[in-house]
């Protein structure tokens, strides 16, 4: 699809494993050659099916795509090799939101013989940018669990998790999960509520922000920032609170357990929402606006899409001739699976006893200068 001022073209090659039927290799055409060499006929194949296609002089490049019924077939811009700025290969793995996870256990100073000292225990959960009004909108829960100097410590996070997963329950939609777990790691919780929950000696207290609501072009991916505050109790905090990724607690003190990583969230519904608002660019009647008398989109992108999306960017510019030679900058996009990209935009040269040749994208860019930058997953 072509965005505002096609400064964007935007295609989406179908998902899963690499497809040797609709997803086709990279092909330099010839019309020299015996048989001639020529582009892959798409027309009769499935929707999103793609070629990246060199010219015979070796200096221009597009991408062939076969687009829904409504659209048909396409061709992206013609690029011109020397007008190549920038080349990015991004993972759908580098993408991926990774769930904030806090684990909170009670200071051992407060423990003595397997019981939680005296007190009342207050527990403040802060929710940042509360339903995304920004960083000076917060949110504040809490919970409070009293010990009379003979509860367990499992008695004690079991108490402290249920009164705090009660007062999350008045939310619209869940902000955190609240469980409990048998290591200080916060390893495999057990959430409130759960069929194993009174079966479960409890050895830490587990929050970790929950997915929120999406609506295609409506709500946009949201995610949970929070911070966790246990109150005082004989001038000091009375738990040690550790998010996944630190070696720390929070209080700046050295953790010797190793909180677990917590669930992850893929860029499906992200990039779903990049192909909506990238038609809606070309008029509003692609937005539904003026309903009855829109124009109704088939949308490639799968926004449950458990792997993500991965990417290629080729950021070129477009140059006119004679006296209309200014640059006017532009990006390729192509948004699918890396099984599916790689395929479809060739291989780097290999060295060696059995060395090959560059093929497509990096055949068109050898010589030219360009890096081709990967994220750090891609290989």
């Amino acid at each position: 699809m072509f965005t505002e001022n096609q400064v964007r073209q935007f295609y989406v090659v179908p998902t899963g494993n690499a497809d040797n039927t609709n997803v086709k290799e990279p092909v330099k055409v010839d019309g020299n050659a015996s048989p001639a060499v020529k582009a892959a006929d798409l027309s009769n194949l499935a929707t999103g099916a793609c070629q990246f296609v060199v010219n015979n002089a070796g200096d221009e490049a597009y991408m062939l795509y076969k687009g829904p019924s409504t659209d048909g077939f396409q061709r992206s811009d013609l690029i011109k090799r020397c007008n190549v700025i920038d080349v990015r290969f991004t993972d759908a793995a580098d993408m991926v939101h990774k769930n904030k996870k806090a684990v909170l256990t009670l200071d051992s100073s407060l423990i003595s013989s397997s019981k939680v000292a005296e007190g009342e225990y207050v527990l403040n959960v802060e929710i940042k940018n509360y339903i995304a009004l920004g960083y000076n909108s917060t949110k504040v829960k809490f919970a409070t669990v009293i010990s009379d100097g003979n509860t367990s410590p499992s008695d004690f996070y079991k108490k402290l998790a249920t009164n705090l997963a009660k007062n999350f329950k008045r939310e619209a939609a869940p902000l955190v999960s609240v469980g409990i777990s048998t290591a200080a790691t916060g390893a495999s919780p057990v959430l409130v509520g759960s069929s194993s929950w009174d079966s479960t000696t409890a050895a830490a207290i587990v929050i970790e922000e929950v997915a929120q609501p999406w609506r295609l072009g409506a709500a946009k991916v949201e995610y949970v920032d929070f911070e966790v505050y246990p109150s005082n109790i004989n001038e000091k905090a009375w738990g040690k609170v550790q998010f996944a990724g630190s070696s720390k607690y929070t209080d700046g003190t050295a953790s010797s357990a190793t909180v677990t990583a917590g669930a992850t969230q893929p860029n499906s519904k992200a990039v779903a929402d990049m192909e909506y608002f990238f038609h809606k660019e070309r008029g509003d009647v692609y937005g539904y606006a003026g309903f009855p008398y829109n124009v109704d989109t088939t949308y490639q992108v799968v926004p449950g899409f458990a792997d993500g999306y991965s990417m290629v960017d080729i950021h070129y510019y477009f140059e006119g001739n004679s006296h209309n030679v200014g640059h006017s900058e532009k990006t390729l996009t192509v948004v699918g699976s890396k099984a599916n990209l790689k395929r479809l935009f060739g291989a780097a040269a290999t060295t060696g006893q059995n060395a090959t040749a560059a093929t497509g994208l990096y055949a068109f860019l050898d010589g030219t200068g360009v890096e081709i930058k990967k994220s750090a997953s891609w290989g």
